[in-house]
């Protein structure tokens, strides 16, 4: 019976022990895909332009807040300052269905585009939208082409814009996969990101409104009273469509850690917004499947290339001008890990220490991840001595002198040959009269 008991107890023990090392194992692996719910999901690495995750960034959406982002940018490259007063023209804002997000703009009311663009991105404000529109090109609908132009310019192949608030319209569409280009070139403008990565923004009173306006930002990432709150990340915005499409996009950098997340068609029940939902679920899968790799220090000595006419030397050495640190999948195949060094084998003098000479490609599996510069380690001036001797020498050593010189012996064995042929039918014809 003591046996018994016994082999039991260290069985379970086993058991016990089993479970312990499954669930450690779990922590460290990365799950095949993320928990999303929403209609609409992309995760990008923004460093290397990568899509990590992908649920139909593709299909058909309704832009909603997304359109905002666009409107914001065409409206920060066609303005001169964002101090400028915008009177908001009353055709324009009375175009805007009021039952959707505003911050109650009235018609003649004077703000400055800078305080609108807060209302724009912050509060998802629409009819800020139109007033800005109508500021910048005197009508919606000189706007908005100039909405689609831009979009086409970024690269976007699957969008049409009606109109600058993302207000429902059958013919108005994007996709996640065009909306990842309007943030990623939004978010290079400082003011843009700087707007985006405002907790709250107050308006002082205007020659229509008598309060101010205190504007909390909708994304609840960045709000620290959130449970979504996260200190990473750095922006961008919301967008509501309806209970049954919102959506978010946002940006995370952590070390060398940057991420573009985008959520569309997602449900709003019961307080909870599945967009938020799946975008912290989208969040902490990016963060857990990429692990850093070091693949230059700076400084670090990749390449030399010749310099026949440089005084001080004939050589320089390429070195890499900073730390180049890659995320790489957990568990990833180095020998799939591809670091391509292109650089010209000779260079003329004059040489300038940090000029560009060459170029290090990080390929993984057969995609580009990162590139970066190599640069002189030092200055290199011209010899007008090895200059001169330089050029004799190419030009002897040239394609030019040297087919020159193949044709002219060609021509001299050709002059030759037809020579003798000659003298011989000569000597023959002289023999025989």
């Amino acid at each position: 019976m003591k046996i018994i008991k016994k082999i039991l107890s260290v069985l379970i023990l086993i058991f016990v022990l089993l479970n312990y090392v499954a669930v450690f194992a779990d922590t460290e692996t990365v799950s095949d895909e993320p928990n999303t719910k929403s209609g609409n999901v992309l995760l990008m690495d923004n460093t290397a332009k990568r899509i990590i995750y992908d649920k139909n960034g593709g299909g058909r959406i309704a832009p909603g807040g997304f359109a905002k982002i666009l409107t914001a940018i065409v409206v920060l490259e066609n303005i001169n300052d964002v101090s400028e007063t915008v009177s908001a023209d009353s055709k324009a804002v009375n175009a805007y269905d009021f039952s959707l997000n505003n911050m109650g703009v009235l018609p003649g009311e004077n703000l400055s585009a800078e305080n609108l663009l807060y209302g724009l991105l912050l509060y998802d404000a629409g009819e800020t939208a139109n007033a800005l529109a109508v500021h910048v090109s005197q009508s919606m609908d000189k706007f908005v082409e100039k909405m689609n132009a831009k979009a086409a310019e970024l690269g976007c192949t699957a969008s049409n814009f009606t109109n600058p608030s993302g207000m429902p319209d059958d013919k108005q569409y994007t996709t996640l996969a065009d909306v990842a280009l309007i943030v990623n070139h939004a978010m290079e403008n400082e003011t843009f990101a700087k707007i985006v990565a405002t907790k709250t923004h107050s308006i002082s009173p205007s020659n229509k409104y008598y309060n101010s306006r205190h504007l909390v930002n909708s994304n609840k990432f960045l709000a620290s009273n959130s449970p979504y709150y996260n200190p990473n990340v750095t922006g961008v915005k919301t967008s509501y469509v309806s209970n049954d499409d919102c959506g978010i996009a946002l940006t995370y950098k952590n070390g060398t850690t940057s991420l573009l997340c985008l959520v569309a068609n997602a449900k709003y029940r019961d307080g909870v917004n599945q967009a938020n939902e799946d975008a912290k679920n989208l969040i902490a899968y990016g963060t857990s499947y990429y692990t850093p790799h070091n693949i230059l220090s700076k400084d670090e000595i990749m390449a030399e290339v010749k310099i026949p006419n440089g005084k001080e030397s004939d050589r320089v050495l390429l070195t890499s001008p900073e730390t180049l640190v890659i995320n790489l999948p957990k568990g990833f195949d180095e020998s799939k890990l591809e670091v391509k060094i292109d650089s010209a084998k000779k260079a003329k003098a004059p040489i300038s220490k940090g000029d560009a000479l060459g170029q290090v490609t990080v390929i993984y599996e057969g995609e580009k991840y990162a590139t970066s510069i190599l640069i002189a380690d030092s200055s290199v001036s011209a010899s007008p001595f090895k200059g001169i001797i330089n050029g004799i020498t190419s030009f002897f050593t040239s394609w030019i002198f040297i087919t020159s010189i193949i044709l002219i012996i060609a021509l001299f064995v050709i002059y030759t040959v037809l020579l003798n042929k000659a003298k011989r039918r000569r000597s023959y014809v002289s023999r025989f009269r």
